[in-house]
């Protein structure tokens, strides 16, 4: 009963033992197919009016965080490549979506041919691509889904990739909420603390079915 309660709650699959994130992503994937990447309280149909309404929420705001220099943005954990086109289209430039589900990549490749755009599964090794190689990270719902060594690396490999100047761009579930062994509810303060060496705000937040979704951006420090 109270495992019932709390899936319907978070929307989150509870497992009967904790398998490793990258499992767990896989068979939510396989179970879901592209609803995996939301709140699963949503019903199956919802899913494009969800990602419609979450662009019109989201992409002004990363609009005015832009300043008119940036060729080039990577979409941390792609998912299907909900965001990535249009993040391509916003810059003027190019989005490479990276994410460890071979489905979502698999999915995201088909969905989108543009010459601007690629995707590629990422591994153990990092992300794929030099340093200081991009002008924006685009980060949406990914974060809590990560703890312990999995998330270190992730902020590592981050600031790696980013650009000196380059803006960081977070959106996040910040409700308070007791989480589960593969997902966990932080403050912005506390996403703000993982990047020391970019000047990440707290600008703004919307409410999905009752849970408050901050949006956290800034530029890395030279």
């Amino acid at each position: 009963m109270i495992g019932s309660f709390l899936n319907r709650l978070t929307g989150f699959l509870l497992p009967k033992r904790k398998v490793p994130a990258s499992t767990y992503w896989e068979q939510r994937a396989e179970t879901y197919g592209n609803r995996a990447v939301l709140n699963l309280v949503h019903p199956p149909e919802a899913y494009d009016s969800i990602t419609r309404k979450q662009k019109e929420e989201i992409f002004p705001l990363l609009a005015k965080s832009l300043n008119g220099s940036e060729r080039i943005l990577l979409d941390f954990g792609c998912g299907p490549g909900r965001f990535t086109a249009d993040l391509a289209q916003m810059i003027s430039g190019k989005a490479i979506g990276i994410d460890p589900v071979r489905k979502f990549i698999e999915e995201a490749r088909t969905r989108s041919l543009q010459a601007e755009v690629e995707y590629h599964v990422t591994e153990e090794t990092g992300i794929p691509l030099p340093n200081h190689a991009v002008d924006v990270v685009w980060v949406c719902l990914v974060l809590g889904g990560l703890q312990g060594a999995l998330l270190e690396s992730a902020v590592l490999e981050i600031e790696r990739v980013l650009r000196p100047g380059g803006l960081l761009f977070l959106i996040e579930n910040t409700s308070e909420m007791k989480g589960h062994a593969h997902w966990t509810f932080r403050s912005a303060e506390d996403y703000i603390a993982l990047f020391p060496k970019v000047t990440l705000q707290d600008g703004h937040s919307y409410d999905d079915l009752g849970q408050r979704i901050s949006i956290i951006a800034g530029r890395k420090l030279s």
